[in-house]
């Protein structure tokens, strides 16, 4: 039997939804399922303006989008993360600036603020890049494995004395929260948030996304521009260029029913990590990583740090005697300011971050794990798969 990294789980109620859905014939976007689905995402985040897209992708191209940006404006990024945020970036013919993470995986907010001090300057309430003379318009944050990025009073200023615009990338972190910023939720806190609904994550529509608006004229433009940018439904009139960016009603089916498990799933997510960290911390070289401690975690993915030297195992070696075995880990991501299409662009200080992706791998994780696996994987580590 295979144990896979992350899959969905399903608890009856999607099939249900999904029949409701099929009978009113109502399958594409901009359903009663749809508007229910971001409803229900709305009231747990505690957010007034929410719009239902087709992937977290999508939702992070329409939120550049909205900061108007103009020909090579630049947006910093992470250098660990998963594609999508620089992909984004390129989308809207803007560059990124790639900045180092800590030791959580998370974008160095102190080496930001430096980077801002030292080589920025303000023109006319903008920011600009020293060398490239581009303003930079923006930075994405991501908040990766479920923890989130520090925002800080110092840094939250320093973006905004810049007009800066923070997006955050919270694909990965929906039922994270902040514990010093009154419990407000992973993508709540900056301009714009972007969430996934991908099959891996928390909760699962088999697809999707959404977008946070922290003003409801910037929610009215996104759902024009996602809406094909319609000025007249009837008669096909365009003033913009948009997307076919909706979610569909099938998939908000499915999001419908998952919502209202998502108790139960943070519930065993954090058990599955207490007894990960309890248990691999005790072997000589392995440790598991843990949250920051301003915020709790959804606990999405649990990530192995390996110290090659005292383990006495590389990365790739464990991740190839589990493979053999059919027990599926990955890597971390590699560092995005090493992947071919972004070598040329601008990085700053960047230190840790390579050798954090040599030291690190993903653990199963998901909802269904079942005990007797987890403790096959546990031992496996402990004894060296020996």
């Amino acid at each position: 039997m295979k144990i896979s990294l992350s899959t969905p789980h399903f608890f009856g109620q999607e099939s249900k939804m999904l029949k409701k859905c099929i009978s009113s014939k109502w399958i594409s976007s901009s359903g009663p399922l749809t508007k229910d689905f971001e409803n229900k995402i709305k009231k747990y985040l505690k957010v007034k303006n929410i719009l239902g897209v087709i992937n977290c992708t999508s939702a992070l191209q329409l939120s550049i989008r909205l900061l108007k940006p103009k020909l090579n404006e630049e947006i910093i990024v992470p250098s660990i993360t998963f594609i999508s945020p620089v992909n984004a970036v390129i989308y809207n013919n803007c560059k990124p600036i790639f900045m180092d993470c800590n030791k959580n995986f998370l974008i160095d907010v102190d080496k930001v603020i430096n980077f801002l001090e030292e080589e920025t300057i303000l023109k006319k309430g903008n920011c600009y890049n020293k060398r490239t003379k581009k303003r930079i318009l923006a930075i994405i944050i991501v908040h990766t494995f479920g923890n989130l990025v520090n925002l800080s009073d110092k840094f939250i200023k320093a973006c905004k004395d810049r007009n800066i615009k923070i997006i955050e990338d919270a694909a990965e972190s929906f039922g994270s929260y902040y514990y010093n910023r009154k419990k407000k939720h992973a993508g709540t806190s900056g301009y714009l948030g972007c969430l996934s609904f991908n099959a891996n994550k928390i909760i699962t529509a088999g697809g999707g996304g959404m977008i946070i608006f922290s003003k409801k004229s910037l929610f009215s433009k996104a759902l024009y521009l996602a809406t094909q940018a319609k000025n007249n439904s009837t008669y096909f009139i365009h003033h913009e260029i948009g997307y076919n960016f909706r979610i569909s009603s099938l998939h908000s089916a499915i999001g419908v029913a998952q919502m209202s498990k998502i108790k139960e799933v943070l519930k065993k997510k954090k058990l599955i990590h207490n007894l990960y960290k309890k248990e691999i911390n005790k072997v000589n070289g392995l440790k598991i990583l843990d949250k920051p401690s301003y915020c709790e975690s959804n606990y999405w993915l649990n990530v192995l740090l390996i110290n090659k030297k005292k383990y006495g195992m590389s990365k790739k070696k464990i991740i190839q005697k589990f493979k053999k075995i059919k027990i599926e880990t990955r890597s971390t991501w590699y560092p995005n300011h090493l992947q071919k299409p972004f070598k040329n662009f601008q990085k700053y200080k960047i230190s840790s971050s390579s050798e954090m992706y040599e030291n690190s791998l993903c653990l199963p994780s998901s909802y269904n794990l079942d005990l007797k696996y987890q403790k096959k994987i546990i031992n496996l580590l402990k004894n060296k798969f020996r």
